[in-house]
């Protein structure tokens, strides 16, 4: 046990502070001391003392402020790693589960006669899951590229309307299928990268879902507004608790409650969602819908 500690740099800058505090009292004690011997005039003496005490309490407040300053460093890189140990983990199980699927499904087709509507079954099921991968390498990239700042747009003129129409088909098949989607879009022209919006959109309504009970409603608005132009997901959910809010959109950060655990999920979605949009010229933020579930809002400048 002691040796464990004696590994724990937070325990070995507590013994470090304890021993320059002992040291630095032991310095102010021998030096009173040796005012006392060198100063008989008690104004000198009084003069020196305070002097004295005024640099040691200059001293002390300058070591207090550097220990906190360490303290917080090491306490942020401890949870900093944590994510990154939990991201690890988060996507060896994203990477191993589609690839397990399906080479399972192939090695069936291969071993085994099965029906037309079997087969048909199975290669639906397989084309899901390489979508879900290439959805998730796709994100792992996308990051590197934010984090390298060489991610460019190019934007063009598209009706966001007809966009949101023609892109949720894509979702039926997968993270939409056990829920119920609303659409209530307003007729308006923005200039946006295709790709880049699509991974937006993606994000959010898999959020949304993934939180939400099966067949409850997830609803899109886009509204024409004289300022903005605003784009709302909402679904009916677990929500999310008010001092979380200002923090989900952190890399590789994840809700620790049960259900985010049993969630499939790399702590990025977010991340990289706040990144495009910002790039879009707009902000988003996190609303609690009534009268339960999350709203998150996204306001495009126009």
């Amino acid at each position: 046990m002691l040796k464990k500690r004696f590994k724990n740099p937070i325990f070995l800058i507590y013994v470090l502070v304890g021993y320059v505090t002992v040291q630095f009292c032991w310095w102010l004690y021998l030096i009173f001391r040796l005012y006392n011997q060198m100063y008989s005039n008690p104004e000198t003496l009084s003069n020196k003392v305070w002097m004295l005490l005024g640099e040691g309490i200059v001293f002390f407040l300058i070591m207090v402020f550097g220990i906190l300053t360490i303290l917080r460093a090491f306490r942020y890189e401890r949870k900093l790693i944590k994510q990154q140990e939990n991201f690890i983990l988060s996507i060896t199980h994203e990477l191993k589960t589609p690839i397990s699927s399906v080479k399972l499904a192939l090695q069936t087709l291969m071993k085994r006669k099965l029906s037309q509507t079997q087969t048909d079954k199975m290669y639906e099921q397989s084309l899901q899951e390489i979508n879900r991968l290439n959805g998730l390498v796709n994100n792992l990239l996308l990051t590197r590229s934010i984090e390298n700042k060489n991610y460019y747009l190019e934007k063009k003129e598209v009706n966001l309307k007809i966009f949101i129409e023609q892109l949720i088909p894509n979702f039926q098949n997968t993270f939409l299928k056990n829920h119920k989607i609303t659409l209530q879009l307003a007729d308006v022209n923005y200039k946006i990268d295709k790709i880049a919006f699509q991974s937006i959109l993606a994000n959010l309504i898999e959020n949304a879902t993934k939180y939400s009970p099966q067949d409850t409603e997830i609803t899109v608005n886009l509204i024409n507004n004289p300022e903005h132009i605003i784009i709302e997901v909402l679904d009916e959910g677990i929500g999310i608790k008010k001092e979380i809010k200002p923090i989900v959109f952190r890399k590789f950060y994840r809700d620790e409650n049960e259900m985010t655990r049993k969630s499939k999920g790399t702590g990025l979605g977010l991340y990289i969602t706040r990144y495009l949009v910002y790039q879009h010229n707009g902000i988003i933020t996190l609303e609690d819908n009534s009268p339960n579930g999350l709203k998150v809002k996204i306001q495009l400048r126009k």
